[in-house]
């Protein structure tokens, strides 16, 4: 008998052709989604561990600053800017004199504000920022943001300062924030005409209480995934900066 070939219809190979491509458009869009959280989570850790080592550095005492004898570090400056719609966040030292008494426990502000404690010392006749200055650029194109209150306003890029410090007695570790952000290089251009400009210590108003970030994975562009990364108010060490759950979100 003779065997009769039979290849497949045209109709045949058109459905098996349309069925791989679903299964790899399905594929390659699964691993796209997977790759954006595993990205995000890292962007959102990120942050987080970035805040946690400014605990640390802070308590991680250190007599003096910058090589000068009687000056002491007393903690960290954040100043959050927005950099045409960028993040713009840069880490510096607060130095002061060495207290040569017991300053006592009174207010941390007034104690460091005695001891001159700023973000830049004069050195070799110039002003200039003391020690070590750290540049910080969120993960992943991500930004962060405000919490905001209506509309585009929770959008925006946050600005404002966080000041880390330790009391010069005592070492205890305190938290304050201001909605306003420093600009430390018209400071220093002020600093050039009138040497006696106050501190942007002692121009920013510092507050106590909770400080929340919103970590938006697309940057400037809307996002309803925006997670909360949030400095409970008196924090005293890196465990006071937590990655907040869905139910107590305030970015959303």
């Amino acid at each position: 008998m003779k065997r009769i070939r039979r290849g497949f219809t045209l109709v045949e190979v058109s459905l098996f052709l349309a069925i791989t491509a679903a299964i790899f458009v399905s594929i390659a869009v699964g691993t796209q989604n997977s790759i954006f959280q595993q990205r995000y989570n890292d962007a959102v850790q990120n942050f987080a561990e970035f805040l946690r080592s400014v605990y640390s550095q802070v308590m991680n005492v250190q007599s003096e600053g910058d090589g000068r004898s009687g000056y002491a570090i007393y903690g960290k400056l954040v100043n959050f800017e927005n950099d045409n719609g960028n993040n713009k966040i840069t880490t510096y030292n607060v130095v002061g004199k060495v207290a040569e008494d017991d300053l006592g426990n009174g207010n941390v502000l007034d104690r460091l504000k005695r001891l001159e404690a700023d973000v830049v010392l004069e050195k070799d006749g110039k002003y200039e920022p003391v020690g070590f200055v750290e540049n910080y650029r969120p993960r992943w194109a991500s930004q962060i943001q405000t919490t905001g209150g209506w509309n585009d306003d929770k959008y925006n890029v946050y600005t404002g300062a966080l000041l880390i410090v330790r009391h010069p007695s005592s070492g205890t570790v305190y938290t304050f924030s201001s909605k306003e952000s420093i600009d430390v290089k018209k400071y220093l251009q002020d600093l050039k005409g009138n040497p006696s400009t106050n501190s942007p210590l002692t121009e920013l108003e510092f507050i106590v209480g909770d400080v929340d970030f919103c970590v938006n994975p697309n940057g400037a562009e809307r996002s309803t995934l925006r997670r909360d990364v949030r400095i409970v108010a008196n924090a005293r060490n890196a465990t006071g900066v937590e990655i907040i759950s869905d139910d107590n979100n305030r970015c959303e």
